[in-house]
């Protein structure tokens, strides 16, 4: 009889702990499961965050492309209407009451242009020295090439915190300056792999147009004194089939016209 209740008190106990231990069974299972949809839950969050993300970069690149678009068609109009109005003012013989320019006239002029041409490369090399950035005196004025690797990453269109200082050195100079400037991008014929961009044509186009807002909207210069255009291969100055070669067909070139607004 004393054995038969032990025996009972140990069945009981045991009957405790098993029911004990499932209940921990349970709760943990409930856990993992919570564990799990909540995980998934925000991966589902995470991919639609990163879709909307993906989306409004390419909003932001197709807007960039048409502002580049309307640029060169303001660009466009303009030199229409001058056009009109000099084919207006012959008309009216108002070009055969005026006096041809005198020689020395011209030559002062062109005089002038060549010494703040001058001025502004020992400026600009001066507050840009050991930055890598080439001048070059051409038939139109003088073109500034500042390198791709200074400006922006490999395949973006959004300027390095360097490159805005540079940009900003080139602003502070040109204020003093009525000269017109042509920003021009340049690329090479080698395909940029994780470029968010077509081609390298968009790729240059969208970097000018990154340049001239910087000195625009952020210096507050006459956007009437630039024109923007975009390169690839074609506008290539060295063989890109040489590696070394590659790094110096990518760049923004400032061509500063002796031509004033």
């Amino acid at each position: 009889m004393h054995d038969d209740r032990l025996y009972d008190e140990k069945e009981l106990e045991k009957s405790w702990l098993i029911s004990y231990s499932d209940l921990f069974t349970l709760l943990f299972v409930i856990v993992v499961i919570i564990a799990a949809a909540h995980a998934a839950k925000i991966k589902v969050q995470m991919d639609e965050v990163e879709r909307q993300q993906a989306s409004l970069k390419q909003v932001h690149e197709s807007l960039d492309l048409l502002n580049l678009q309307k640029l060169e068609l303001e660009r466009e109009i303009h030199q229409l209407e001058a056009r009109r109005e000099a084919l207006a003012a012959a008309v009216e013989g108002k070009s055969a009451e005026e006096s041809p320019p005198r020689p020395d006239a011209t030559s002062a002029a062109a005089d002038a242009a060549k010494r703040d041409m001058e001025r502004i490369r020992t400026q600009l090399a001066s507050a840009l020295r050991g930055k890598q950035v080439d001048f070059t005196e051409t038939g139109d004025g003088l073109r500034v090439r500042l390198p791709e690797t200074s400006l922006f990453g490999r395949g973006s269109a959004e300027l390095r915190d360097e490159g805005r200082q540079m940009v900003d050195v080139v602003a502070q100079v040109l204020r003093h300056y009525s000269y017109r400037v042509r920003i021009e991008s340049c690329t090479d014929d080698l395909p940029v792999a994780s470029s968010p961009y077509r081609s390298d044509w968009e790729l240059s186009s969208a970097r000018a147009l990154a340049v001239m807002r910087e000195l625009v909207e952020t210096h507050d210069l006459p956007a009437s004194r630039f024109s923007v255009a975009g390169w690839e291969e074609l506008a290539a100055q060295v063989d890109t089939t040489d590696t070394g070669n590659g790094s110096r067909n990518r760049g923004v070139d400032l061509l500063i016209l002796v031509e004033k607004e």
